[in-house]
């Protein structure tokens, strides 16, 4: 499943500082994006961001959830549409 995650979704590294919770850094292949929920959090809006945790070389480790800031899904803001 390694290709397969990488090829039919967008791959994104969110800082830990951007997401809520974890430690380090997220590799995530991205499959939606709750838009119609955000978070309001540290003066800026959050989103439910649900897809499939990779290791630094694209491995799968499994399906995540993670609360995103939205100043880091700007690829998708603008259009509001999931990848």
């Amino acid at each position: 499943m390694h290709g397969e995650a990488e090829s039919k979704r967008r791959v994104f590294t969110f800082a830990e500082e951007d997401y809520r919770f974890g430690a380090g850094a997220l590799r995530m292949a991205v499959e939606r994006i709750d838009w119609d929920r955000p978070f309001v959090q540290d003066g800026g809006n959050w989103y439910e961001v649900h897809g499939v945790e990779l290791t630094q070389d694209g491995r799968v480790i499994g399906r995540r959830q993670a609360l995103v800031r939205g100043s880091r899904l700007t690829a998708w803001a603008a259009g509001r549409r999931n990848p």
